[in-house]
């Protein structure tokens, strides 16, 4: 049989159990609870969801964010930095790893000035990505052709062509920039 000392400490026990489980829960979540289907491409839209803030220009969070140097640097040869610098834009944003991921011989023909512009412009949207982009599974470029976006709700991620697209995205001053796991490629390239 339970003394009133024993029932009180139980109680306690119960309760402390039932807050870790309440605070905990959200983190046992799936990812898609954190990051709905269009929160990729419009983070700020979605004030629940974490991304990063910058007060600069896309060109300046670029520089700043030493994981994009090679784009900065590929980005400067095709005279295409002082464009990101006013106007408003998305750019699919490859880091150094997916640069330096790149096989020998697509960037022997990615290091012609005309391919490097192709390729580089085929990173850049117009404007925001809308919700009717996403929904109908892809986006023009600069380039023209389109880059197509699969999201997967049950997972909560996001391709781009075949790459991840990385959460949380970057808003910048003059758009938004995504952070991707590979150098996109047109079509055809």
């Amino acid at each position: 049989m339970l003394n009133k000392n024993s029932i009180k400490k139980l109680t306690c026990l119960v309760a402390i159990a039932g807050v870790t489980t309440a605070i905990g829960f959200p983190v046992l979540a799936k990812p898609r609870s954190f990051y709905p289907r269009y929160a990729l491409f419009q983070p700020s839209a979605y004030s629940s969801v974490p991304y990063r803030n910058s007060e600069k220009d896309i060109a300046q969070t670029l520089i700043q964010d030493g994981k994009f140097a090679n784009l900065v640097d590929e980005l400067k040869q095709a005279g295409l930095l002082d464009t990101l610098k006013q106007g408003n834009y998305t750019i699919f944003a490859p880091t150094d790893k997916a640069f330096n991921a790149v096989p020998k011989d697509v960037f022997k023909r990615y290091s012609q000035s005309e391919n490097r512009m192709k390729v580089l412009k085929y990173h850049l949207v117009a404007g925001q990505i809308t919700k009717e982009n996403v929904d109908s599974g892809a986006v023009k470029t600069l380039e023209g052709q389109p880059v197509k976006i699969v999201v997967n709700d049950s997972t909560g991620t996001v391709k781009l062509n075949d790459a991840n697209g990385k959460y949380p995205s970057t808003v910048a001053k003059n758009g938004v920039i995504i952070e991707v796991d590979k150098v996109l490629l047109p079509a055809g390239f």
